[in-house]
């Protein structure tokens, strides 16, 4: 019963505050000290499921779903959510990219990234993550909840459209999507096509989510005496809402090479400075491929012409993703 309360929004603040509230009432016409520790105790945990709560905020819906017939839009439903789909499927014998996008963002905001392999005849999968675009809601965001529900609808459209995935796959993640197709490679065997993964593309990735609860708990001002016991309710309510995958015992599980590194050629574009995330997530991955030795699978570039956002159109990404293309990939529309 608790992990359902946990998965639902507002249920344990508010439980949370009527016991001790309910409890208050009953002392206090007993013993005003013993009255005052419990509402001192209760307005403490409430605050506490509070935080716990908004550290699973689910991202505004800034952009609209792609609305253009190129595209074959199309929602899959997997379980209680339906996510929306688009695709270009221009040859059989074509390989596929597949693109998640950035918090907030959603797959419109990847279409200009899809030009590149558009113009050498690949196919195309995007999609639009929870909570973005036109597909459904979840009460809690979590980046696990999202890589189970993309990876759960791509195996749908693979049934559906096995043309798509029966050649080599490209995954090309910006930002959040680059976290989540992280968690793909760790996650691949259950991808229906997990075996068709042949490289990836990661454009300013968060690559841990260590340094991200910190600046939440900056952000919800929470003093530093109190994040240990925050971090230690987020992880059961991480857990509680993917009950069904591995279980965290500790935040650097949400943390490369842990949550998840790749074992195929890898191309870093780096927004450089990054005005976003930093330098972190991005040193993050090339000393994880080194600890790894795939260092020889990694190839980094740092753009100072590229932001993090705002990044839809920019031809110094562009040119570097055709090089790279051309370089790992013989296929093309006019062979």
């Amino acid at each position: 019963m608790l992990d359902e309360l946990r998965r639902r929004n507002h249920w344990l603040p508010l439980g949370t505050f009527g016991i001790g509230s309910a409890c208050a009432w009953y002392t206090s016409s007993r013993s005003v000290v013993l009255f005052i520790c419990i509402v001192l105790l209760t307005m403490f945990f409430t605050y506490l499921e509070l935080m716990a709560q908004w550290s699973f905020r689910a991202p505004p819906r800034r952009r609209p779903p792609i609305e253009d017939d190129a595209w074959n839009p199309t929602h899959v439903n997997v379980g209680s959510h339906q996510l929306a789909m688009y695709h270009q499927a221009q040859s059989n014998d074509a390989p596929t990219v597949i693109m998640g996008h950035g918090w907030t963002a959603g797959a419109i905001r990847m279409t200009h990234r899809a030009e590149s392999f558009l113009e050498r005849g690949w196919n195309v999968v995007m999609m639009d993550f929870p909570n973005h675009g036109g597909s459904t809601n979840l009460p809690k965001w979590s980046a696990e909840q999202t890589c189970t529900l993309a990876m759960q609808a791509l195996n749908v459209l693979a049934d559906q459209k096995p043309s798509l995935f029966q050649n080599k796959i490209v995954y090309f993640g910006h930002s959040m999507g680059a976290f989540v197709g992280l968690r793909c490679s760790k996650r691949r065997d259950e991808l229906k096509f997990g075996d068709n993964i042949a490289a990836w593309i990661f454009e300013s990735p968060m690559t841990g989510y260590t340094d991200i609860f910190e600046e939440t708990c900056r952000l919800l001002l929470v003093p530093p005496p109190m994040r240990g016991l925050l971090l230690r309710k987020s992880i059961r309510q991480f857990n509680a809402m993917n009950k069904h995958v591995h279980q965290l015992v500790s935040l650097e599980e949400a943390d490369t090479p842990a949550w998840g590194l790749p074992s195929e050629p890898t191309l870093l574009v780096q927004a450089y400075p990054d005005e976003r995330l930093g330098d972190l997530h991005h040193q993050r991955l090339t000393n994880a491929m080194e600890s790894a030795g795939r260092s020889n699978l990694l190839t980094v570039h740092l753009l100072g012409e590229l932001d993090h956002s705002g990044a839809n159109s920019n031809s110094a990404r562009k040119a570097v993703i055709d090089r790279w293309i051309d370089a790992n990939f013989a296929y093309s529309s006019s062979d």
